[in-house]
C-alpha cells in the first residue's frame, strides 16, 4: 500500500451522509452531514497537501453549499462514470491511482476502488458499506456513513503516513525515493516543483549547462539529491565537501553552500537514464560537455534527512 496520497476521493450518499433522502413538504431533498467529517476535510487534509474530491452520481444544491463551506473545489456531481471522472483528475494533478485514497460505501464505487487498491492506493469504507465494497478495502471504519466515517478514514491515512516515516531508516526511504523517480510517468515530468510528501519533492528543470569555470561546487545540509537526466548530456563533477572553503554564507532557503575553487575532483558523463545520488558531504556541479551548447532536461529529487 502506497502512502504518497495526493487526492482523497469521497462518495456522498451513504459515506458523507447516512444514505437516507429526506424530502420536505415542497419536495426538496435534505441531507445530513457530520461536523467531524467537515473538520477532517477542511482542517486536517490541507496540512498534508491532500486535495479533497467528491465524485457522486446524484446532484444536490445542498451538497454544493456544503462544499463551499469546506473549501472543496473538486465537486463532480451526476457522475456515474466515476473512474472516467477520476482519470481526468489524475491528469490535472499529475497523479496516479497510487496517489489516491478513496472512501465509498456501495457497488458503484467499486469501479474506482478496485483499480486504486490494485495500483497501491488506499481504499476505505463506512461500517455499513456493502459486503462487496468491504472486501476490497484496506480499512473499514467502525462508524457508519454520515456518522464520522470520513473523519475516521482521514485520521487513518495520516496515522499510516506518520508511522511510515517514523519507522523507516534513511536507507529505506532513499531506496523508495530513487524507485519513485525511476518510475515516473511522462505526465509527471512537467517543468516545475512536484511535492510527493512532506519529506520528499522533485524539480523538473531544463537549462543549458555552463562552462566549467562559470559554475561553483555546491552541497546541501538537510537534503539528499537524486538526479536523473531525461535529455541532453553534461559533466557531473563531485568532491568531498569537508575539504572545501565556502565562497559565501549558507543559503538556508535553498539549503545550499557554494564553494571556492576546487583542485581535487572526479566526474562522470551524465547521460539520459543515468541516476546519481548525492549525499550532504558530496559537493557537486554540472558543467557543459564539449564546446557545443546542448539543452539538458533533468529531474532533481530532494529527500529530507
Amino acid at each position: 500500500m502506497n502512502l504518497m496520497i495526493k487526492l482523497l476521493v469521497m462518495d456522498v450518499d451513504g459515506t458523507m451522509t447516512d444514505g437516507k433522502i429526506y424530502m420536505g413538504s415542497q419536495g426538496e431533498l435534505l441531507k445530513a452531514f457530520d461536523v467531524k467529517d467537515g473538520y477532517g476535510i477542511k482542517e486536517l487534509l490541507p496540512k498534508f497537501d491532500i486535495v479533497p474530491v467528491i465524485i457522486t452520481a446524484r446532484k444536490s444544491e445542498m451538497l454544493a453549499h456544503r462544499c463551499k463551506e469546506l473549501d472543496i473545489n473538486e465537486l463532480h456531481q451526476s457522475q456515474r462514470d466515476k473512474i472516467g471522472c477520476l482519470s481526468a483528475l489524475l491528469e490535472k494533478y499529475n497523479a496516479t491511482l497510487a496517489n489516491v485514497a478513496y472512501i465509498g460505501d456501495d457497488n458503484l464505487d467499486l469501479q474506482c476502488m478496485k483499480p486504486i487498491a490494485e495500483a497501491g492506493g488506499m481504499v476505505g469504507c463506512p461500517a455499513n458499506a456493502t459486503r462487496q465494497v468491504a472486501d476490497v478495502c484496506h480499512y473499514r471504519s467502525p462508524h457508519n456513513g454520515g456518522d464520522g466515517a470520513v473523519r475516521d478514514f482521514i485520521e487513518y491515512i495520516i496515522s499510516k503516513s506518520q508511522k511510515q516515516h517514523c519507522h523507516q531508516s534513511i536507507e529505506e526511504r532513499l531506496t523508495w525515493a530513487v524507485e519513485y523517480i525511476d518510475h515516473l510517468y511522462p505526465k509527471d515530468l512537467s517543468l516545475g516543483k512536484h511535492i510527493v510528501d512532506p519529506d520528499f519533492f522533485y524539480n523538473v528543470i531544463e537549462y543549458i549547462p555552463q562552462p566549467d569555470d562559470k559554475v561553483l561546487f555546491e552541497s546541501h545540509r538537510y537534503h539528499i539529491d537524486i538526479q536523473k537526466i531525461l535529455a541532453g548530456e553534461e559533466w557531473l563533477k563531485t568532491t568531498d565537501a569537508s575539504t572545501l572553503e565556502a565562497a559565501m554564507p549558507y543559503d538556508s532557503v535553498n539549503d545550499a553552500v557554494l564553494y571556492k575553487n576546487v583542485h581535487t575532483q572526479s566526474g562522470i558523463l551524465f547521460r539520459p537514464s543515468t541516476c546519481v545520488v548525492l549525499m550532504p558531504n558530496d559537493a557537486h556541479k554540472a558543467t557543459r560537455y564539449g564546446d557545443k551548447e546542448t539543452q539538458v532536461k533533468k529531474i532533481v529529487g530532494k529527500l529530507s534527512i
